[in-house]
């Protein structure tokens, strides 16, 4: 069973029950995790996803709410005991802090990190006989990439695009044509288009419109403003626009 496993789906402000950015997805018993925002490792531990299935990590961007869990997920990977390679797909600059974070602690892992930082256009960073995942740049205040994981399988393929803090752009509607299903940020309702606009991130109707005109089978919408106490608004602004649209909810499984 391939599917995606929500853990954190809101955005930088977290409260004890509203985690940031983070998600996992499982393919042929293998997770691969896709953003790291503070709590991770706890999360992890929560859904029982076992740390040792991980050897890929995509990190999107250098803004916290994305990356600020990964130094302490790496910690307790190495206290467990953890010797395969780790591969962490990242933005420039994460290397850096990283590895200033370990040594000053003197903690750096007995395993191998492999830091592979993107280049400025699309890429490839994955090719193997169960998947491939392509990077493409996306609209944010810093640079910020998004994926498209094309999953084989015996009977078919399938494939999951991750769109993250972005403002509404037409020029990923290439990369993400016609996927299985496709998360997109939406931080804001539309009554809130000015912040949107001003922050470079999404409403819930951007998020449709988006998925409508890349004609995707199904859209899945999350990284909300902790200002927002009712996530249904979201759901009924994007379904008037593009109806198979679901709200991505922490600790739900969503089959691929």
């Amino acid at each position: 069973m391939t599917y995606i496993k929500i853990l954190g789906c809101f955005s930088a402000s977290m409260t004890t029950n509203k985690f940031q950015s983070s998600q996992v997805l499982f393919h042929n018993n293998k997770s691969y995790l896709i953003d790291s925002g503070e709590g991770v490792q706890m999360l992890l531990s929560k859904y029982d996803i076992k740390l040792s299935s991980i050897d890929y990590i995509f990190i999107s961007h250098l803004h916290g709410d994305h990356f600020f869990g990964l130094a302490g997920l790496l910690t307790t990977m190495n206290r467990r005991g953890r010797t395969k390679n780790l591969t962490i797909f990242c933005p420039n600059g994460l290397k850096e802090i990283i590895t200033v974070t370990l040594k000053k602690g003197k903690s750096w892992t007995k395993f191998d990190l492999i830091f592979h930082e993107y280049s400025k256009s699309s890429e490839t960073l994955l090719s193997n006989e169960e998947l491939s995942v392509i990077s493409f740049p996306i609209n944010h205040r810093i640079p910020c990439k998004g994926f498209r994981f094309n999953i084989k399988s015996s009977s078919n393929h399938i494939s999951y695009a991750y769109c993250s803090d972005t403002m509404y752009d037409e020029k990923i509607l290439k990369f993400i044509n016609e996927v299985d299903l496709l998360y997109h940020e939406t931080t804001f309702l539309e009554k809130h288009k000015d912040l949107a606009l001003k922050t470079k991130h999404s409403t819930s109707k951007d998020a449709a419109k988006i998925a409508a005109k890349a004609n995707v089978k199904k859209l899945m919408i999350g990284h909300f403003s902790t200002r927002y106490k009712d996530l249904n608004q979201f759901l009924l602004e994007s379904c008037s626009i593009f109806d198979n649209t679901v709200l991505a909810e922490q600790g739900k499984k969503y089959i691929l």
